[in-house]
């Protein structure tokens, strides 16, 4: 039975992303971030400077131009629209809104400012999930929403395109906030990691990509993060459609998630093959799609129709999930 979240609700998530796709243009400040100039030769250049764990750190913006000074000024007058931002978010949770912990909250604002989500980065795990429940005005069981990970998509063929421009230490930004942040070693010491978490804690971050036909499964480089993603089958299914959310926590965080018809089927597929060992986390997946394609089938069926039309085309995919899709499709309750 689907358990919809007050009116109220609905309107003050749908007021927050709409602050935040109009912040989206604006040069996003930090806090404790400043702007500072520096003349070189006969031009002035602008970068956003910044005090990370005792360091001065200054990412480069441009030269100095009418169009880069009036995005400076919209930025500085930003702190207002932040504050507003940060009370939409109170009142959301107060309402009991689907929202993140403290800590979530600080690692996706780093991976906000470190521009992963405008580079095509894409959450894909449970907290994409957390984000539907308000994306489609829905209140999901909580056991559901349980996870200690993030998980991050990204098509390696745009990181790699946007690592020619610019690159950051993802890891060292991290440490800014939690300096017990370390990369996780791979099997084999040769290779890159494709993960980081915190030291003598449960948090951990794991970075993915798709698979390329012919290529072996080894981590592939993300050059603007200065980190690797693990190739896996069918994320290219995933993260083919997909949709911005506001995340409710701080003062809300635009990001990127799989479209919702996508994320549910393949969670179905991904609990089929899933090896005996993983039947809790099968479960949680089955779980998480049944809600949602509940959800879907009643609001928006064309994209769940749209969404089982792509896996068709993917045979092998298609196969393993049928079954269980057409259970759930024929057994969700439509008004």
């Amino acid at each position: 039975m689907i358990q919809r979240a007050p009116e109220t609700i609905q309107l003050l998530y749908a007021e927050l992303f709409d602050q935040l796709r109009a912040a989206e243009t604006e040069l996003d400040v930090p806090a404790g971030g400043s702007f500072v100039s520096k003349v070189i030769g006969n031009r002035k250049y602008w970068y956003l400077q910044r005090n990370e764990q005792g360091r001065r750190t200054q990412t480069y913006l441009g030269p100095d131009t009418p169009e880069l000074l009036e995005q400076i000024q919209a930025a500085r007058d930003q702190q207002a629209d932040r504050k507003r931002r940060r009370q939409l978010v109170s009142m959301l949770i107060a309402g009991g809104a689907a929202s993140e912990s403290r800590t979530f909250t600080a690692v996706l604002e780093v991976l906000a400012e470190s521009f992963v989500f405008r580079l095509g980065g894409v959450v894909v795990g449970t907290h994409a999930m957390i984000c539907y429940a308000n994306m489609l005005g829905v209140r999901f069981a909580t056991d559901t929403l349980r996870t200690a990970d993030i998980d991050v998509a990204q098509d390696a063929t745009i990181s790699v395109a946007a690592g020619r421009e610019a690159s950051l230490d993802i890891l060292e930004r991290l440490k800014a906030i939690e300096p017990r942040f370390v990369a996780v070693p791979e099997l084999d010491p040769r290779d890159p990691s494709t993960s980081l978490k915190v030291r003598g804690g449960d948090l951990r971050i794991d970075f993915l990509t798709t698979t390329r036909r012919g290529t072996r499964k080894k981590p592939v480089p993300l050059p603007h993060l200065t980190i690797a993603a693990q190739p896996l089958e069918g994320i290219d299914y995933l993260i083919e459609q997909t949709a911005k959310a506001a995340v409710v926590g701080g003062s809300g965080i635009l990001v990127q998630v799989p479209d919702p018809s996508r994320y549910a089927l393949h969670k179905v597929w991904v609990a089929r093959n899933r090896p005996v060992a993983e039947q809790t986390k099968a479960r949680k997946d089955i779980a998480q799609a049944e809600q949602l394609i509940e959800v879907l089938r009643a609001d928006r069926p064309d994209d769940l129709d749209e969404a089982i039309a792509a896996m068709q085309s993917r045979p092998k995919m298609w196969r393993r999930a049928q079954r269980d899709i057409r259970r759930m499709t024929e057994s969700a309750q439509v008004p």
